[in-house]
């Protein structure tokens, strides 16, 4: 049987799914041969027995994203991935998955792809296992081709990115084929959304570029990397629910990456979507403006991710843009406190700004700064003593806390 096999195998074949389907002779079970990032690359064509997840697969072109996720959880890819024997895996009948077996095709430690044979009847035995383990092999120079296509493809992609982002789009009816091809549809609104990263190694740009291909939470039509930043072109399903749709994919994203790789981000920055492609621009630079702003106020700004999120700091970041700001006077109630601070040792500026930060909420303030509502009130009390300023008047209120974080920031 396996010099039989050996030379069916050393023949060449018109395409994938001839060669799913001489696996699929042999075994006499359905065959599947994906990407390494769950897409459908063929089928056998003869199948009498599958499951929900296979036909699922099939109709949808890649495998469904709760099916991938249940396989992470149960630890299926990272043992395909870190070996070269095929995989039992037993029923799963929540994610609709009969008994199966799995191999991964590999050259050296990438993962090109993988072979799946549905067994519903449980009759693959040692010998067939063997026989699997020569088919991944062969099936490795074929991926080898498809992974060429693929990453000159990604760059293609890419490039095209490049020239939305920075406006210097060459051939805008070039451009919209181009994402037309990619999946974008007619008249579809399109966003930037970028995430900061630290210590961005290549395992983690492998892994990350594997999360951004099998995420089914949210289109994600280009995405690239620049220095320390993952950054992706989405396309909403609908304009007017985009920040709901990305709040959502982002919870899912977020878990996805400190869940299977112990990794977490710095920051993410989310633009809003155009209609006109030409100004794709505008929504690359809403991100990186919520981007800078994070970056200089991270406790006050954690949980935002749009721009409209940053409440009153976006008139802050405007005013730090404007030359007059150097020019502007301190206020002299804070100037009052900072000096009764160096020369009494104490915190009560930080005070001031935790109370304003947390909007009078008395007892959260007193919690982050470590101390008794009481004590908090005395400081509040000792604080209006020295500068005379009442924080309790809402004009003085907003004035003050503008000017805390410009001076915080100014110089």
């Amino acid at each position: 049987m396996f010099d039989d096999l050996q030379q069916q195998f050393n023949r060449s074949f018109d395409s994938l799914e001839d060669f799913a389907d001489l696996i699929s002779d042999y075994l006499q079970c359905p065959v599947t041969i994906e990407d390494a990032n769950h897409y459908l690359l063929a089928y056998s064509s003869h199948d009498d027995e599958t499951d929900q997840a296979r036909v699922s697969t099939i109709i949808g072109r890649r495998v469904p994203e709760r099916v991938i996720n249940r396989f992470w959880k149960d630890g299926v890819i990272p043992k395909l991935n870190y070996s070269d024997e095929p995989l039992i895996i037993s029923t799963i009948d929540e994610i609709g998955l009969g008994n199966r077996v799995a191999i991964s095709i590999r050259k050296n430690e990438e993962v090109l792809g993988y072979i799946w044979v549905v067994d519903v009847r449980g009759i693959l035995n040692k010998e067939n296992l063997a026989l699997l383990k020569m088919a991944a092999r062969k099936a490795r120079n074929q991926l080898l081709q498809f992974n060429l296509q693929r990453k000159k493809k990604e760059r293609n992609e890419q490039e095209l990115l490049w020239q939305m982002i920075t406006g210097e789009i060459a051939n805008y009816t070039r451009m919209k084929e181009q994402l037309l091809r990619i999946g974008h549809q007619q008249d579809q609104s399109i966003a930037i959304l970028i995430f900061s990263i630290k210590d961005l190694s290549k395992d983690l740009m492998k892994q990350l570029t594997y999360l951004t291909n099998t995420t089914q939470k949210m289109k994600i039509l280009i995405h690239t990397f620049d220095e320390d930043q993952l950054i992706l072109l989405v396309a909403p399903k609908d304009k007017r629910t985009f920040v709901e749709e990305t709040e959502q994919f982002l919870h899912s994203f977020l878990k996805q990456v400190n869940d299977r790789f112990d990794q977490d981000f710095q920051a993410i920055g989310c633009g809003y979507p155009k209609e006109d492609l030409r100004t794709i621009n505008e929504s690359y630079n809403e991100a990186t403006a919520v981007l800078r702003l994070k970056q200089l106020f991270p406790r006050e700004l954690k949980s935002a991710y749009f721009y409209h999120e940053l409440g009153a700091f976006r008139y802050i970041d405007l005013l730090k843009r404007t030359p007059e700001l150097q020019k502007l006077a301190t206020n002299p109630a804070l100037e009052k406190l900072a000096t009764y601070d160096r020369e009494n040792q104490t915190n009560l500026m930080e005070t001031l700004e935790t109370v304003l930060d947390y909007e009078d909420q008395l007892t959260k303030a007193a919690k982050k700064l470590h101390c008794h509502v009481n004590t908090l009130n005395y400081r509040l009390k000792r604080i209006k003593d020295i500068t005379m300023i009442d924080i309790k008047n809402p004009v003085q209120k907003i004035g003050l806390y503008f000017d805390i974080k410009l001076v915080r920031k100014k110089h």
